[in-house]
């Protein structure tokens, strides 16, 4: 069983924020996740209820969500072991906390059945507000605090969610 842990990423790991018009200047993402997410965006175009949609199998799938910001008090922060998220905002705004060092230690660990562990030992939170058409890349292991709101008591916000196995990329 893979666990997350401390060292299982560097300080220096990076993440990736972009617009869906802008993909032609996206070099710095692989070929086969440009693929991915163009794929995604040609299947959104006409709209998609919610939930999972397959893409690859459990390779590669995405979620199409209804949600509702709210006070970043209220969000917690979470991390993948399996799958790195490709999270595309629909509608609305959103802020997402993150950090480029992994935790300290985990709260709530459920790696080992859904792919997702919790925790609040961040190191050097950032953040960063996205608008519909925005995209952000996290990583395997790179904690992100998503669904935070810009302002207020938060906001309705339509996205995508892609989800793909690291293995994807082997």
């Amino acid at each position: 069983m893979w666990r997350l842990r401390a060292s299982s990423i560097s300080k220096e790991t990076p993440m990736f924020i972009g617009h869906i018009t802008q993909r032609q200047f996206c070099a710095a993402l692989s070929p086969q996740l440009q693929r991915l997410i163009d794929e995604v965006l040609e299947r959104i175009a006409t709209p998609l209820p919610t939930g999972k949609h397959e893409l690859q199998g459990d390779s590669a799938f995405f979620l199409v969500m209804e949600d509702h910001t709210q006070p970043l008090a209220l969000r917690r922060s979470e991390c993948h072991a399996r799958y790195l998220d490709v999270q595309i905002l629909l509608q609305g705004r959103e802020r997402f906390g993150y950090s480029l060092a992994p935790f300290n230690g985990l709260d709530e660990d459920l790696l080992a059945t859904r792919d997702v562990a919790f925790s609040a030992q961040l190191v050097e939170e950032r953040f960063v507000d996205l608008a519909a058409g925005d995209f952000i890349v996290f990583y395997p292991g790179q904690p992100h605090r998503p669904l935070i709101a810009v302002e207020g008591e938060g906001e309705p916000v339509r996205k995508v969610v892609i989800k793909v196995d690291k293995a994807f990329f082997e």
